[in-house]
């Protein structure tokens, strides 16, 4: 595997080939860890939801130690900063990568913030609005209070978004609870909401990408 890389280059190497030498600890790890990186692909489904696991489970899929871990993750952020260093403000939403980093100030805060994005019928920010600071229940974050700024700026959908103080992301009952009595209010406003994404120190989770919205 390793010598099949420097043969085709980084660049012309398989998300395969690349995730397997990313978290081995040498050529000879690398060139055992093809089934590893298969699993690991196959539970995140793509590089935008790898780069949103926790240190945590990467160390069970690996047997990495916490550094090698670090490690790892440093070098996909490294990426994504890469990637995205031209593209200037983030101005519209295309998946829950763009709500992590239009709210990147969030993972300093000391108290949960609850945000909503709110969007036009392609998708461009209109404007993004905090909700409540403090913790997160269904109580204090009412539709009443996401809907109404949705409705005063004429959204055409929502984000809704909030931090883990913490830095886990890892959802709580309570966004679960948050979360479906929010997309059954925005069905009956017809102003459906699009994902809930929790924000922690080195990640994300999307209630929508991991199949459990609503």
């Amino acid at each position: 595997m390793v010598e099949r890389v420097r043969n085709v280059g980084i660049r012309g190497a398989s998300i395969v080939d690349l995730v397997a030498i990313a978290f081995s600890r040498s050529e000879e790890d690398a060139s055992a860890a093809e089934q590893m990186a298969r699993r690991i692909l196959a539970r995140y489904r793509s590089l935008q939801g790898l780069g949103s696991a926790s240190q945590t489970e990467l160390a069970e899929m690996t047997g990495l130690d916490s550094f090698e871990i670090l490690r790892a993750n440093a070098l996909i952020e490294l990426g994504r900063r890469y990637a995205n260093s031209g593209k200037g403000p983030v101005t519209a939403i295309e998946g829950p990568e763009d709500v992590f980093e239009l709210l990147d100030h969030l993972k300093s805060e000391k108290k949960e913030h609850f945000v909503a994005v709110l969007l036009d019928a392609k998708n461009k920010i209109l404007r993004t609005a905090v909700i409540h600071i403090g913790t997160l229940t269904s109580s204090v974050v009412g539709p009443r209070e996401v809907f109404r700024e949705a409705i005063r700026d004429g959204a055409s959908s929502i984000i809704v978004a909030h931090n883990h103080p913490s830095g886990d992301p890892t959802p709580s009952p309570e966004d679960f609870e948050v979360t479906k009595l929010l997309v059954e209010v925005g069905e009956i406003l017809d102003i459906p909401v699009l994902d809930h994404v929790i924000i922690g120190e080195r990640g994300f989770r999307s209630l929508q990408r991991i199949g459990k919205f609503g």
